[in-house]
């Protein structure tokens, strides 16, 4: 039985669609494989950090502490 799909809209900043693009060409996969593949593997490795971690609610307090840093991408382009 094949996984069921959900389609999901996302709105990112046009320098980040600009990485995810030329990241996602570069390994030769459509864009929304790619976001797939991490945001998949993130929540794997946040599911891992709340199992060893007594203090899991510690790492949900630096996402919300720094959501906007996803918008600061300059470390990313080439």
């Amino acid at each position: 039985m094949a996984n069921e799909k959900k389609r999901i809209s996302l709105t990112v900043d046009a320098k980040f669609d600009e990485v995810l693009t030329k990241k996602a060409k570069s390994i030769g996969v459509p864009k929304s494989t790619l976001v797939a593949f991490a945001t998949s593997l993130f929540l794997k490795q946040l599911q891992a950090e709340e199992e060893l971690s007594p203090h899991a609610n510690a790492i949900y307090s630096l996402i919300r502490e720094n959501h906007d840093i996803v918008s600061d991408i300059t470390d990313l382009i080439d």
